[in-house]
Order: structure tokens, then sequence, then C-alpha cells
């Protein structure tokens, strides 16, 4: 029996994590077959770029090979997309600080969020691998989502790749369980490597939470 076959919302969730674009709807058959594949973005990269980022981000997260021609893209130009990316601007935590302190075998994180001149902090322990350090800073930052959101939501780390190339570039992409007050939705975000890893995998997981917390995050 084959690995189950990602849903269409699992993929629109990656989708809508890449660079430039700002919504995506994917069109599967009963099997969770693709069958076509709507994605609404800027015009910041060209068409022929999001489709290869679109086929590399689900081979990455899901191992699907992509037909690119189930890939349709729509760009809009810089206008009422862009001023309503500033508006809600305010409303989304941002990275102020990530350390990590080490001890022996042992690790600990701290993450500082910042939204409206308010700070939220989150901490997490455990080994001191390299790869450990990075599901450490991922889950303080949950931690300090937490912090903001109160008794709303839970947040539990799920995965985390922070070696996922894309057109040269490395990416960190994170899968967090999101638990509210209407269940459990699982969510996705991804953050390029630019040349500190650990704020990548701050904004990687502030990628996948932000949009869905923008409501409980309000003041």
């Amino acid at each position: 029996m084959g690995a189950q076959k990602p849903s269409p919302a699992e993929i629109e969730s990656v989708i809508c994590s890449l660079t430039s674009v700002h919504s995506a709807r994917v069109v599967a058959d009963k099997g969770n077959e693709i069958q076509e594949i709507h994605v609404l973005t800027d015009a910041s990269r060209s068409p022929k770029q999001l489709v290869r980022d679109v086929e590399s981000a689900l081979q990455a997260q899901f191992g699907l090979e992509l037909d690119h021609k189930k890939v349709s893209i729509a760009q809009t130009q810089n206008g009422k997309s862009t001023e309503k990316s500033k508006s809600t601007d305010s409303a989304r935590l941002k990275l102020s600080d990530v350390f990590i302190a080490l001890n022996g075998s042992q690790a600990e994180a701290l993450v500082r969020l910042r939204m409206n001149g308010s700070s939220f902090e989150g901490q997490a322990t455990g080994h001191s691998s390299s790869h450990s350090q990075f599901r450490l800073i991922a889950s303080a930052t949950l931690k300090a989502i937490e912090g903001k959101a109160g008794e709303e939501v839970a947040l539990v780390l799920e995965d985390l790749n922070a070696a996922v190339n894309l057109s040269g570039h490395t990416v960190v992409v994170v899968f967090v369980n999101m638990i509210g007050p209407k269940g459990e939705e699982q969510l996705t975000g991804s953050a390029i490597v630019k040349q500190d890893i650990w704020k990548a995998v701050v904004n990687a997981t502030l990628d996948a939470v932000n949009r869905r917390l923008g409501m409980i995050c309000e003041q």
C-alpha cells in the first residue's frame, strides 16, 4: 500500500508559504490526485520560476512528482495586495532576538518576539546536536507565540527540515500542529536562509503560524 497522498488543504498551505504567493487553490479527485493548481502571486518573480518553486516545494515536503502543466499562475500588480500586506503587518509577530546556550550535551533556546511594542518570550531545552538546536529554536518560537495567544491555542512542532534546496537557495521548512477552538490544523511555513540560519528557523515557524493567528493575536 502506497503512502497516503496529502490533502488539497495541505498542498495549498505549502504553496502559500512560498515567496510572492498570495493564495492557492488545488483541484483534486476523490483520491486526492492533483488535477489542477491555481496560484495567485505578485509580479516580483517570473511565472516559470514560480512553477519550479511549486514543483520543488511539493517534492521536498510530500515527495510528489508534479506535472508542471497542471500549474497555472495568475499575477497581480503592486496595488491592493501590497496595501493589504502593509495594513496587516503590524498585527503579526516578528523576531526580536534568538539565543542558544550550550551546557555539555544540553542546550537551551530562547526566542523573543515583538508586536505592537510588546515582547513575548519562549524557551525550550534539549540535546545540543545541530538538528536538535534547530528544533529547540522552533519550539521556543511556538512557546513565545502561545504567550501572545494565551489559552486559545496549543502549538506543537511536528517536523523541521533546515536543508531544503530551492533554486540554489537553502530553505528552512517547518510543519506545525495547531490545536485551537475549532480542532486541529496542520500548518507549514518556510524561510530562505540568508545569513543566519537560526533567524530563518524562527521566521519559518512564524510563517507557518502567523496567518492563522492574525485575529487571535490582534490587540
